[in-house]
């Protein structure tokens, strides 16, 4: 009788899918996505070996001391050719228990012939698989047998057990550790989590042995595996060890058989006992007891409903079926899983650096010219909402809006003056009109000043006063309107260095930024840090030099002075007219407010308002504004301080728009685009490209971080393994005959 079964109808269908799983589980990818498998479970002593004895047709190891302590694979192949077993050693996993980046699959000894080799073989391939940092061929020899204490007691690497000839039929399954109870918590705990590992797995078919000697709630096993396949839909339950069941109990062993007590399938073999063991029974007289026990002992000869579920045979074949079926279903699953974890794979090797370049100079000098690049391309400016020009443009309104806030809040009327047609000086200060001529070139809000620090005309006198030395009468010196453009200056020192302070700190943000982006996988040689140690000196160098030139626009404002004398003009007979007409606005029944239509104008007065100025026009005074009429009401002694109050509003208004173009205009060109010119060299420079020992200077600070090159090793690895899967898949049909 051969093992399991062999229907040449499904015979070719079948090799084909178990060869699959053989190369996908050889090229180690069963570690990225679940393959199918057949995985034996079971308690120590429920006759597990002899079932794995039973279909391989092999004897397994089972001197004191030499249970199962690591996976072993079977792979079974019916073949024309003689019988043969090879042994191969699989590392999946290191010594440590951390993953390999790759599976390594290493043959272990010559090619067996003769059964009787084969179990002094895996004994020596379990010390090996136990003994990780000692070679595999050292067990192969005699030396072998000294190791009798191994690093680790159980292991997660397997045993490969290639079995192939004519007595052999298609399947492969693993064989793992059985559970136990009563050792040490850690070593029951790895093997219990060993068995996880493979049957939590959706396409692991569970091979679950329980032997009838025991009370079946006694054994912990099938809970384990009810756990984790609630439905039974992948649980196969063999019993074992029928001939010891007690007398009268059969019933409640049938009744799992008949799928009476739980949904799982079940079946029963017969495994020759201890005796027939040491006598050194054969596999085909093993089979031929099995089979005159199942037909000859009652109540098993009895029972033909179910006799498809007695005997090794009949498990191989209901095995074999239930394998070739999981993969046929899984396939397609296979191809999708694969496709997807090789896009992820891919993309995540997209995101990891290029390895350590054997040109670094011409490396190095790369990534600054692109760093540089950046930093350039953010000072010429970007259009996004995130760009550093946008980032600055609200900064450069506060500060325009800063120093026009410093501009002189003139009142031309007399604070002291006892007047009983004067209003209140609250009143009058609040009710004041707008110089609407500022209108087209500021925006509302700013055209009507009021920052509580009102000066008025006996303010401004007293200043005249005070700054007379030699001057005729009603002559005052031009240190009166310098002392009021002076203090007015110095009060932008403040808005200035705020400006400067928020543009030096974006850029440095945002210089770290892009050093953070573009030298992320070069911070263990020190690259990164360097380059960012240049960039702060550098920047630093540009800010000083845009400092210094500030400081030196303030002190040239400090010295009032324009060649724009004729905006100066405009603005002051603009401002000296509105001065005048606020001056003599209850005389006048609030004239300025008129001429600027800012009140109702009848139409008498608009007639009169066109006969004086077309008149003017006639005796040479030509484009005369309205506003301009206010001037020719005589101011007597205020008109003194009218007109300094005119020349100080006037030049303020010139001074102050150039102000607010120069500062930005200097931090733009030396500081935004001024860090990207001689970036490059200072980089260049910094590094030393051109000095003695580039070479090596510039290697050691594109060492690669060990982390990065174990992923990059990793991800490789796992790259070429889900190619050659996906090859397999795709030359594989998705359906089981």
């Amino acid at each position: 009788m051969s093992v399991g079964l062999s229907n040449p109808q499904y015979a070719a269908r079948r090799r084909e899918m178990f060869n699959f799983l053989t190369r996908v589980r050889d090229i180690g990818v069963d570690v990225d996505i679940d393959i199918p498998a057949i995985a034996a479970m079971g308690w120590q002593s429920a006759g597990k070996s002899s079932l794995i004895e039973a279909i391989s047709g092999i004897k397994l190891p089972r001197a004191s001391g030499t249970c199962t302590r690591c996976p072993t694979e079977c792979q079974l192949e019916q073949t024309d050719t003689p019988w043969k077993c090879e042994v191969s050693l699989r590392f999946s996993h290191g010594a440590d228990g951390n993953p390999l980046p790759t599976t390594l699959t290493v043959p272990f000894g010559p090619t067996i012939i003769d059964k009787l080799e084969v179990t002094e073989r895996i004994q020596r391939a379990q010390r090996a698989i136990l003994n990780q940092s000692v070679p595999p061929d050292i067990f192969l020899s005699g030396a072998g047998t000294d190791f009798t204490e191994s690093e680790i007691p159980f292991s997660s690497n397997c045993i490969v057990l290639r079995i192939s000839g004519s007595d052999v039929t298609d399947l492969n399954f693993t064989d793992l550790p059985g559970l136990f109870s009563g050792g040490q918590d850690d070593e029951m705990e790895l093997i219990r989590n060993l068995a996880v590992s493979y049957i939590q797995q959706p396409s692991c078919i569970i091979l679950l042995t329980v032997a009838c000697e025991t009370d079946f709630v006694n054994q912990g096993a099938h809970l384990l595996a009810r756990e984790h396949d609630p439905s039974s839909d992948r649980t196969v339950g063999v019993l074992t060890k029928p001939d010891r069941i007690p007398a009268t109990e059969e019933e409640n062993w049938l009744r799992l058989i008949r799928g009476e007590r739980d949904d799982t399938t079940w079946f029963c073999v017969k495994c020759p006992n201890s005796q027939a063991i040491k006598s050194d029974i054969t596999w085909e007289q093993a089979r031929a007891s099995e089979s005159t026990f199942f037909y000859s002992t009652p109540p098993w000869s009895t029972e033909d409903a179910f006799r498809q579920k007695l005997g090794t045979a009949n498990l191989t074949a209901y095995l074999s079926d239930k394998l070739c079926n999981m993969i046929g279903k899984r396939l397609p699953i296979i191809q999708r899983d694969l496709s997807e974890l090789l896009d992820q794979t891919n993309q995540e090797l997209k995101g990891l650096p290029p390895p350590p370049s054997s040109a670094p100079i011409s490396e190095i000098l790369r990534l600054i010219t692109k760093f540089t690049g950046a930093v350039e391309e953010q000072g010429k400016g970007k259009p996004d909402r995130d760009g550093l020009l946008q980032q600055i443009r609200p900064w450069q309104e506060e500060f325009r809006s800063a120093i026009r806030e410093t501009a002189p809040c003139f009142v031309p009327q007399f604070r002291k003056r006892p007047d009983p047609e004067e209003e209140d000086l609250e009143q009058a200060v609040e009710s004041r009109p707008d110089p609407l001529f500022l209108e087209g070139e500021e925006s509302y809000s700013d055209v009507g000043l009021d920052d509580g620090k009102e000066i008025f005309i006996d303010d401004v006198l007293e200043t005249a006063e005070w700054a007379v030395t030699r001057e005729l009468p009603n002559n005052y010196p031009f240190i009166v309107q310098k002392d009021y453009i002076t203090k007015r200056v110095d009060e932008w020192h403040k808005p200035a260095r705020i400006l400067f302070d928020s543009i030096v700190e974006k850029l440095k943000e945002m210089t770290l930024c892009i050093i953070d982006t573009q030298f992320e996988h070069y911070a263990h040689g020190g690259l990164k840090q360097r380059v960012r140690d240049i960039v702060t000196a550098h920047l630093e160098l540009c800010a000083k030099e845009t400092s210094e030139r500030i400081e030196f626009l303030l002190q040239v404002e400090s010295e009032p002075s324009t060649q724009n004398k004729h905006y100066f003009k405009d603005y002051r007979r603009k401002f000296l007219a509105f001065y005048k007409g606020q001056y003599h606005k209850h005389s006048n029944d609030a004239f300025i407010d008129r001429l600027q239509g800012r009140k109702y104008q009848s139409s008498q007065f608009n007639s009169a308002l066109d006969s004086v100025i077309a008149n003017l026009a006639k005796i040479g005074f030509r484009d005369v504004k309205p506003l301009e009429l206010a001037a020719l009401q005589s101011s007597e002694d205020a008109d003194d301080a009218l007109k300094i109050m005119a020349d100080v509003r006037a030049y303020f208004q010139v001074a102050f728009k150039r102000f607010v173009d120069n500062v930005p205009k200097a931090i733009d060109e030396l500081l935004v685009l001024g860090l990207a010119k001689g970036l490059q060299d200072a980089l260049s420079n910094g590094i030393g490209f051109d000095s003695p020992g580039a070479h090596e200077r510039c290697t050691r600070l594109l060492a690669e971080s060990p982390r990065i090159a174990e992923k990059r090793e990793r991800l490789t690895a796992r790259q070429n393994r889900l190619e050659l899967a996906q090859k397999e898949a795709r030359d594989l049909e998705p359906q089981c005959a």
